[in-house]
């Protein structure tokens, strides 16, 4: 059997931790996981429906097996489902199923599938067990570790959310086997911002086996738990954003504004890194990082198949999302910035016409529209 890591997240002021468990072959292994959490025998397994039809048969009976009553809830994939509107009907189907407070949610999913159950979770009758089964590179690195949940409104991402720790994070790296792609370099973005913030030694890391990694194993399991770690301290240092935890949000201020600009159409990891990219010059200008610092990160970035490029977009829709973003401070942009690799700082008051100068001179296609 493969060799059982696990983190575990002591926060603040709660009477229990809960744990991180990475293994590949999770999966079929999940009840044994949940048995020490005493959830409620009845279970809703959310999924968007590629998730479903690919994993959702085999999670479900090795459940059942265990004896545990399950029923599928699918929703469609995409950064769109994320909606109120898909919470409002979730929440109906809950209902008319029956669910109660005896009842617990599982998210089996990216990112999107986790950010909705959790939030649902968080809601539904003032708060259901939620448990996060992540299937993709991203969330399992971070969208699943930390309890932020949220859905979006068309002005912005992430707008409508609630803090909500899941009892548990499984993570199986085999669900990555199927994942597309373009899905995995979405998450090697959050990978290499945790090193960007934290740890440089795992950019290094990150660039001598890039080519391979999805192809060796046990790299790929200890690069996840290496990148989980980094989100789990940070989140038990802040669990509610109020100081450190913001420094996770290094690329995600225009990440973000680009995502609104694109009508969500840009995904997650590649506007990300397109935030880092900007965020590194940035840094040179505000925060005293060396230009060969920031020209050696941008490679990197770049190397790794992320921020080469753009989609044509309107530039005045992404500076008009800027100020929308939740992390500013009154009319403050507010971004994290690096001094150094592995040195984040706070910078508030960013001239909006010097991001505007670094994402004309960055992405030239984005100009003028």
């Amino acid at each position: 059997m493969n060799q059982l890591l696990e983190i575990s997240l002591p926060l603040p002021g709660r009477e229990q931790s809960y744990q991180i468990v990475i293994s590949p072959g999770l999966r079929l292994r999940l009840a044994a996981c949940l048995e020490p959490l005493h959830l409620p025998r009845r279970l809703f397994l959310v999924a968007d429906t590629r998730v479903a039809r690919l994993y959702g048969a085999e999670v479900s009976k090795s459940l059942q097996d265990a004896g545990y009553t399950i029923e599928l809830l699918t929703v469609a994939p995409g950064e769109r489902t994320k909606s109120w509107p898909t919470i409002v009907r979730s929440a109906r189907r809950l209902l008319a199923s029956g669910a109660d407070r005896h009842t617990a949610l599982v998210a089996l999913g990216g990112g999107v599938v986790g950010d909705l159950t959790g939030f649902l979770a968080s809601i539904y009758m003032r708060g259901l067990p939620c448990v996060q089964v992540p299937t993709t590179l991203l969330a399992m690195v971070d969208a699943s570790i930390g309890g932020k949940t949220a859905v979006n409104l068309p002005e912005g991402k992430n707008l409508l959310g609630t803090f909500h720790q899941p009892a548990l994070v499984v993570i199986d790296p085999e669900f990555l086997r199927t994942l597309p792609p373009p899905e995995r370099l979405n998450g090697l973005a959050e990978v290499l911002k945790a090193g960007f913030i934290r740890q440089p030694d795992l950019l290094g890391r990150i660039a001598k086996c890039r080519r391979r990694l999805f192809d060796t194993p046990a790299e790929l399991t200890n690069i996840i738990y290496t990148a989980a770690a980094i989100k789990a301290q940070i989140v038990v240092a802040d669990e509610r954003e109020a100081d450190v935890r913001r420094l996770l949000n290094f690329g995600h201020t225009v990440g973000h504004a680009l995502e609104a600009a694109s009508g969500f159409q840009l995904s997650h990891g590649q506007a990300v890194a397109c935030g880092m990219l900007a965020a590194l010059q940035l840094s040179v200008q505000l925060a005293d990082l060396s230009p060969a610092t920031a020209s050696y990160g941008a490679g990197l970035i770049r190397d790794c198949g992320l921020g080469r490029s753009l989609p044509p977009l309107n530039h005045d829709a992404i500076l008009a999302a800027l100020p929308r973003d939740k992390k500013r401070q009154g009319q403050d942009l507010v971004f994290v910035l690096l001094k150094e690799l592995g040195e984040p700082v706070i910078f508030s008051g960013v001239p909006l016409s010097l991001v505007d100068q670094i994402l004309r001179q960055q992405w030239p296609a984005i100009s003028g529209q």
